[in-house]
């Protein structure tokens, strides 16, 4: 009896094969693009059922040129941390966009703290672990501005907002006991993004400078909550 070889059926029915094969691929294909990429996870991950504040601090400089800069930077930042929290009083976990912040509440106004800044000049000389438990939270975000600007450093008539800092965050227990149990330097941003290195015409100080506090906040922001990262 004659054996009939497979090899040449298969080569026949593999013309018929390889397109549903191919759309099965490029669905596949599509389906990896459309699927959300996973979060980036925050690198500290100590806030929840916590009571946050945020204090921010720049030096006389800075403060000259932009006196609410630590009032502006310290509510942008708190009002991120708490948009990420999700629906108020969630129960379920899910319903949460960043559980790290589950439980947390904000008790202290970035208004109140900047205030007892001004009230208080002495602190400027003192270690902030002695300064945060005298502000009745158990979690201290400690944001030290080192530069600020809305003007390019090629022209003072091309506008680029440029903001760096260093990010400290001051666990404090209920003994009052502060310890700094995370830190991050040399936090830096660019505003816009995609701006020519060396500025752009027309900006405006009041554009450059809410655009880079909004970019700055967020930053800081994604050091404690789950974020996307950047497609580009």
């Amino acid at each position: 009896m004659r054996i009939r070889t497979i090899g040449p059926i298969l080569f026949r029915f593999s013309f018929f094969l390889f397109p549903f094969l191919l759309a099965g691929c490029t669905a596949l294909g599509y389906a990896a693009y459309v699927m959300p990429k996973p979060d980036v996870q925050p690198e500290y991950q100590g806030m929840r059922d916590q009571t946050i504040g945020v204090m921010v601090w720049a030096d006389r400089g800075i403060r000259i040129d932009f006196p609410t800069i630590q009032q502006d930077l310290a509510n942008a930042i708190q009002n991120k941390l708490i948009a990420a929290q999700g629906k108020e009083g969630a129960k379920d976990p899910k319903e949460s966009k960043a559980r790290t912040l589950r439980g947390a509440t904000f008790p202290v106004l970035p208004a109140s703290i900047v205030r007892y800044q001004k009230d208080h000049p002495e602190i400027e000389a003192m270690n902030i672990t002695d300064v945060a438990p005298k502000l009745g939270v158990s979690r201290l975000i400690y944001v030290e501005m080192d530069d600020f600007a809305t003007r390019s450093v090629a022209s003072v008539e091309l506008f680029r907002g440029r903001a760096k800092c260093v990010v400290h965050l001051v666990e404090i227990d209920p003994s009052g006991k502060a310890v700094v149990a995370y830190n991050k330097p040399d936090v830096q941003v660019l505003y816009p993004k995609k701006a020519p290195s060396e500025g752009v015409p027309g900006g405006g100080d009041e554009k450059m400078y809410m655009g880079t506090i909004d970019l700055l906040s967020t930053e800081v922001s994604h050091l404690f909550i789950p974020y996307q990262a950047d497609e580009d």
